[in-house]
């Protein structure tokens, strides 16, 4: 389904975001005076929730990785930058965290899709606010190795200090691999009487970017193409046209060659193998009459 950036403060910020003593943001209320990123855990005193320039950096960092943008996230990281990945797998320092993430771009191709995040703070009994900020953080990691897609549900605890990410815990709640196919989409365009310069296709395939993958009409004759690389499944996706979201598709909930989530009802197709898809008409589940 379509997706956007949210920048929760609903049901955390409802309860006022307050960790009291010895609460932690790990979740592990450990109160032994534990170290992390020359932070210390444990100190009473009171979470509150922070300010927007925390998000913003988190947003930023979640944008280069998207665009794998090595660059940028080296803007971003603190020159002691410490990214716990499990229990038994650690980056330590800029050097590493440049050689790993370089690596991990030339190897495959990733998308990172931001969902919500929370900026808090911690202040001292006397109020006495910490130097640095943390956030809580979900989002969607998508990695395409080979005929191999890779997609993991996260969410991090992310300590920043003088705008730069210091330390960040990652928790990983799901991950599940499937086999990459080739899917060929046709939309006839015959029937459509408005103006328009461009066809797109988005779904999942392309973290549901409404310009990333334009269609072609070589011969001329009204019917557009594009062959996208689908996992093995379900495979939601819309057309719509210069490459914006006010010209897509519309169906009605219920309509049979679609699916309805929440707000969203989208074409559907399972994907079992490579494909080509017969041609529909714009708007429509069949061919133009």
């Amino acid at each position: 389904m379509q997706r956007s950036l949210q920048h929760l403060a609903i049901a955390i910020a409802t309860s006022a975001m307050l960790f009291i003593g010895c609460a932690t943001p790990d979740g592990s209320g450990d109160s032994s005076g534990k170290e992390n990123a020359g932070y210390v855990w444990g100190r009473a005193g009171v979470w509150n929730i922070g300010d927007n320039a925390t998000a913003e950096v988190w947003q930023q960092w979640t944008s280069h990785f998207d665009a794998e943008n090595l660059d940028g996230l080296l803007s971003l990281a603190h020159d002691s930058i410490s990214i716990e990945l499990s229990p038994t797998e650690q980056i330590e320092g800029i050097a590493a965290f440049e050689q790993r993430i370089g690596n991990w771009f030339k190897a495959a191709d990733v998308s990172m899709n931001a969902i919500w995040c929370v900026p808090i703070q911690f202040h001292e009994e006397d109020g006495t606010p910490d130097n640095g900020n943390w956030l809580l953080a979900g989002y969607e990691f998508t990695s395409v190795q080979g005929d191999t897609t890779t997609f993991m549900d996260r969410h991090a605890n992310v300590r920043i200090e003088d705008g730069k990410i210091r330390y960040a815990k990652i928790y990983t709640h799901e991950e599940r691999s499937a086999v990459n196919r080739s899917v060929t989409l046709s939309v006839d365009m015959n029937g459509y009487e408005g103006e328009y310069s461009s066809v797109n296709v988005y779904g999942f395939f392309n973290s549901w970017c409404p310009s990333c993958t334009e269609m072609a009409d070589e011969d001329g004759d009204g019917v557009y193409t594009a062959t996208v690389q689908a996992t093995e499944g379900e495979m939601e996706y819309k057309f719509t046209l210069d490459g914006g979201v006010d010209l897509q598709e519309m169906f009605e909930p219920g309509t049979a060659c679609t699916k309805t989530t929440g707000e969203y009802t989208n074409r559907l197709t399972q994907v079992e193998s490579d494909s080509a898809l017969p041609t529909v008409c714009f708007n429509a589940c069949g061919a133009c009459e």
